[in-house]
């Protein structure tokens, strides 16, 4: 950056270059997320849980954080917010709701009743969860009482996001599904076995953001199934990449923070 800028010409073009969808730029200092277990990002901020247990809330633009409640969350297995509240999944199969202003946080339904989930995402502000059976349930996140939805087709789930009020999986065979909230329905979207090389999954703005093992990043239109490239393969090391608004921030296996332009 600092070749780049040595006049006002130099100042546009790495302004320029620092804007095309794909391109990124770090956040906070090198190395601070390196102990990252879990992370998702929601009303203007990222909440990460470290190896340590504790939770944080950033400021993904800027990478300066603080440290929320004890550090209780180690066991944490899964992470999402809805209702303007954090929940987790331990590994003991519990349900918690955190209140991300102090970091406490009160068990949700029965202790244990998610012990088989492989996957799951918020919609509509109901946690759907895909078990080690095939079977996706939905619970309502106000008191923990969980149905089950459809038939247990699900077994080979690897990710699953929510948008334009549906849910949308990622197979182990690298193929995409649309699939109905209220029946558990679904359809195939796109090429068969296109994300067979997909690491990492998120949606902003009802697109679909993956990363595949080449290091690649793409943009997945969700009602077609079309995708495109953004930017150059350099996201091989990401592990974690969340979204919102119209910026894309990710978590390396360097624990750095980077954000990154789509549009």
């Amino acid at each position: 950056m600092k070749k780049l800028c040595t006049s006002i010409s130099g100042c546009l073009l790495a302004l320029s270059l620092f804007s095309q969808p794909g391109s990124w730029k770090q956040a906070g200092k090198a190395g601070e997320w390196i102990g990252t277990i879990q992370a998702v990002e929601a009303d203007g901020k990222l909440f990460t849980i470290e190896s340590s247990g504790i939770l944080y809330q950033t400021n993904a633009d800027q990478g300066t954080w603080q440290k929320i409640g004890k550090p209780e969350f180690a066991n944490t297995a899964f992470m999402f917010y809805a209702n303007k509240m954090i929940y987790t999944v331990e590994k003991s199969g519990s349900l918690y709701a955190v209140n991300p202003a102090d970091g406490t946080w009160k068990q949700v339904g029965a202790a244990g009743a998610w012990k088989g989930t492989i996957a799951g995402a918020i919609l509509n502000n109901q946690l759907y969860t895909v078990e080690s059976s095939g079977v996706l349930y939905v619970t309502n996140l106000s008191d923990g009482v969980w149905k089950k939805i459809g038939k247990p087709d699900f077994i080979a789930t690897r990710f699953m996001v929510s948008a334009n009020n549906k849910l949308y999986t990622i197979e182990t065979s690298g193929s995409l599904y649309e699939i109905n909230p209220t029946d558990g329905t679904w359809k195939p979207v796109g090429a068969a076995g296109a994300w067979k090389g997909t690491q990492n999954a998120t949606v902003m703005n009802n697109t679909l953001y993956t990363v595949e093992t080449s290091g690649a990043l793409y943009a997945t239109d969700l009602s077609t199934g079309t995708w495109k490239q953004l930017g150059k393969p350099d996201f091989i090391a990401t592990r974690f990449i969340t979204g919102e608004m119209d910026k894309l921030h990710t978590i390396e296996t360097s624990g750095s923070l980077y954000g990154v332009n789509v549009k």
